[in-house]
């Protein structure tokens, strides 16, 4: 495992992240890392792909944003996301984007942000904890599901790919940031 980095690089979004989490009574644990870890498959050689779950930004056809939170190994299903949401499109939302509205960097994207609309997939609960981004690109956090639930209030529902139909022509790891 790669050596911890110091907490007070930058100040930057992770310790807002840390502020925020702290005032909130929520357990949590930040896993730092000397490189950047921006993608799923980075991260999965330093923790388990299986507690990895990614915070999408997206905008709809109203260009509104939303947040969907799904399992690393899973990609957003839009078709889903458009029936869920009643709009007839849904996008994912550019580095300036995702910065403007979530607060947060591409690849440093929590389930703690700015975004109010926010779709969890419900493959999440089944793990009492899940590694998502950390606030910053080279520090991951560790955090109960269940917090996320109560604190964010989320939609929960099925909003992953899991049909072969609906991933045929898409590419492993088009949504690879964490």
């Amino acid at each position: 495992m790669s050596s911890a980095r110091s907490t007070d690089h930058q100040g930057g979004y992770g310790e807002r992240l840390r502020a925020t989490l702290t005032s909130m009574h929520l357990w949590y644990r930040f896993i730092e890392f000397d490189e950047p870890v921006k993608t799923v498959e980075q991260a999965s050689k330093k923790v388990q792909a299986e507690k990895i779950a990614k915070s999408i930004v997206m905008i709809d056809s109203n260009g509104e944003p939303l947040l969907a939170v799904v399992p690393a190994r899973s990609m957003v299903s839009h078709k889903k996301l458009k029936q869920l949401l009643n709009v007839r499109d849904v996008r994912l939302a550019n580095a300036q984007e995702v910065l403007e509205h979530s607060g947060y960097p591409v690849g440093g994207v929590p389930p703690f942000n700015k975004i109010k609309r926010v779709v969890l997939d419900e493959q999440l609960l089944k793990d009492e904890t899940a590694i998502v981004g950390g606030g910053d690109i080279n520090k991951l956090l560790e955090i109960r599901t269940r917090d996320i639930v109560t604190a964010v209030k989320p939609r929960v529902t099925d909003i992953s790919k899991n049909q072969p139909s609906e991933q045929r022509g898409e590419r492993i790891g088009s949504e690879g940031t964490v």
